[in-house]
């Protein structure tokens, strides 16, 4: 229950603490939810068929979550969150901007959660939505405020309740088995709309990995450390994306609502347990590494104040939401997660986390060139790039661009990159 007082600097070893296997928990319960669920439906909708929509769940899947346990397994060497660890590859000014996007969709994701999870609690306990929505904004802002250990021991305990949950909807799509698997086919377009789309969700966690591996002692091994981070996303991903091809594909239905309905039996509590505590689970990772991202930002506060403000911010605009959100809000969210691809195509090429970097460096200039190239391979509903169109609708760009960063700034850190001094511990 102590409040984590460090911000950015680096996790001293005698500070250093836990087990690379708290991840699994950890990283199992951020996606056993409805969103992920919801993907799985809106792929069958696709009309790939059914054993086309469930390779694409395996492979989108294969991809991020072995993304985000790559970022996962720089924590415990650095002992830095994510975003502090990027100005090595941007620099000490150039990472404001991959910070400043991040802060941005965590805040903007915490709203969406929110607005789904305070509405299912106030229907649950009978209050006006606006309340549910307060209530569930006081509580997730509390544990976030709170810190790193209270968020893992969270995660760690909710992550029981919620596996109970979705084996309830396991047990009722083995009850009504699958659809048709002969409906639909292959499409080129389809298939690789859907496996960037499942990989995009999951590695989209990439810029909040090391935020929940930085206190493990200095020593723990990289490959435990991925490993865990990959299973715990792998598993829950799948798990609930195949039940959502399976309810899709059973009853036809594509609408979130009366799907929901339809799953539950009649027994609304699951449908309840699914969206309130799947809320808490991503919204504690949404209000925690939201603040390391505002540090990352050169903003100079306490780290438990600066949760409580994407709490406060993200909650106003849950209860906004509550007039009405319009569609083209999480579509705006979606087209703002482009940036993630080019920024972990620098990360994962600069692999040095605790150099002293320069005002901008390389990485700042090859993310951005990388995400204007992938600009025409986009593919959503509030833009559709040219070359994305001339694929029939085929969305390549989180590949583009993510390959086109990596490479471009391995080319050129060649070119530019002398000795480096040793890293000098820069306090937040």
């Amino acid at each position: 229950m102590r409040i984590e007082s460090r911000g950015l600097e680096p996790v001293p070893a005698a500070e250093r603490h836990g087990k690379s296997s708290s991840l699994f928990t950890l990283w199992f319960a951020a996606n056993l939810g409805i969103p992920p669920w919801f993907l799985g439906v809106l792929l069958y909708s696709f009309g790939l068929g059914l054993w086309w929509s469930l390779l694409t769940v395996l492979l989108g899947n294969l991809i991020g979550a072995a993304l985000v346990g790559f970022a996962s397994a720089m924590g415990p060497e650095s002992g830095l969150p994510q975003l502090a660890q990027s100005r090595a590859g941007f620099g000490s000014l150039g990472v404001y901007l991959p910070a400043a996007l991040n802060w941005l969709s965590c805040l903007g994701w915490f709203a969406v959660n929110s607005l789904l999870g305070g509405q299912l609690l106030a229907s649950l306990l009978h209050l006006p939505a606006a309340g549910g929505i307060v209530l569930i904004g006081i509580l997730q802002m509390a544990i976030g405020a709170v810190g790193h250990d209270m968020v893992h021991s969270v995660e760690r305990w909710v992550s029981i309740l919620l596996a109970l949950t979705f084996a309830f909807f396991t047990w009722r799509a083995a009850t009504l088995g699958f659809g048709a698997p002969t409906q639909g086919g292959f499409s080129w377009a389809p298939f690789a709309l859907g496996i960037a789309m499942i990989a995009s969700y999951v590695f989209s966690w990439a810029p909040y990995a090391s935020d929940y591996s930085r206190y493990l002692p200095a020593g723990t091994k990289r490959g435990l450390v991925f490993t865990w981070t990959f299973l715990g996303s792998l598993v829950s991903c799948l798990w609930v994306e195949v039940i959502g091809v399976a309810f899709a594909s059973h009853f036809r239905l594509f609408d979130e609502v009366p799907l929901l309905q339809a799953a539950s039996g009649g027994l609304a509590i699951f449908v309840f347990a699914a969206g309130i505590l799947g809320t808490l689970t991503a919204n504690l990772l949404n209000i925690y590494t939201g603040a390391t991202s505002l540090l990352a930002l050169g903003i100079r506060m306490p780290r438990s104040l600066a949760a409580l403000l994407v709490g406060v911010f993200g909650t106003a605009i849950a209860l906004l939401g509550v007039q009405g959100f319009s569609g083209d809000y999480e579509s705006f969210l979606l087209l703002l997660s482009y940036w993630i691809a080019p920024w972990l195509g620098v990360v994962l090429s600069e692999g040095q986390a605790t150099r002293n970097p320069a005002l901008v460096e390389a990485g700042f200039w090859a993310f951005l060139i990388g995400l204007a190239v992938s600009v025409p391979f986009m593919s959503q509903s509030l833009f559709t790039g040219p070359a994305a169109r001339a694929m029939g609708g085929a969305d390549i760009a989180y590949y583009v661009g993510g390959l086109t960063a990596a490479i471009l700034y391995l080319l050129l850190r060649r070119g530019s990159r002398g000795a480096r001094e040793p890293a000098v511990p820069q306090r937040a």
